[in-house]
């Protein structure tokens, strides 16, 4: 008698579970919804814009998936052309109501229009694209008083013109004074 009541309680305790599971399974929910594009605007060539997609278990039951990232195609080669990257995790085992967080970051290459995919496959046969798009663009160009040049990296080029022009203009009023006299 005692191996039965044993037995009974352990089929219990397997059948609990079971009976949980199948009535809330794990949910995949990912914030930002996907259905919206993440845009990132126009950034700069050789600058880096990021956004952070959070993967989250709704549901109970462990939710295991995994996160990949399509970039756009080059042309008629075919190539990928690598300015959309991922950081953090992009394979996922979460527990109910625990999230991780994936890092998005667009780096264009040309100065022009780009459009990639995110793709997240979890189990239960959950899954979802995400549409990325942002536009690469050339840095404007600074103009100085006595020439042209970018902006990086000549953060006072207006202020050196400047200079440079005073001294020349007290020089020669210094020239005018001395001729005077």
């Amino acid at each position: 008698m005692k191996n039965k009541i044993s037995y009974f309680y352990i089929i219990l305790l397997l059948i609990i579970p079971l009976q949980l599971w199948s009535d809330n399974p794990p949910q995949l929910t990912i914030q930002p919804a996907p259905g919206y594009d993440y845009i990132f605007g126009i950034v700069e060539l050789g600058k880096m814009a990021e956004k952070e997609m959070y993967i989250i278990n709704t549901g109970q039951g462990i939710l295991s998936g995994s996160v990949t990232l399509e970039n756009p195609k080059q042309g008629t080669t075919g190539e990928e052309e690598k300015v959309f990257f991922l950081s953090g995790t992009t394979n996922f085992s979460l527990f109910e109501n625990q999230s991780t967080v994936v890092k998005i970051r667009f780096v264009p290459i040309k100065s022009k229009e780009y459009q990639g995919k995110i793709k997240v496959v979890a189990s239960e046969g959950q899954s979802a694209e995400i549409t990325l798009k942002g536009t690469g663009n050339k840095p404007p160009k600074a103009y100085y008083l006595l020439g042209c040049g970018k902006t990086q990296g000549a953060k006072y080029g207006y202020h050196v013109d400047l200079i440079v022009i005073l001294i020349v203009v007290l020089l020669l009023f210094t020239k005018m004074r001395r001729a005077i006299n």
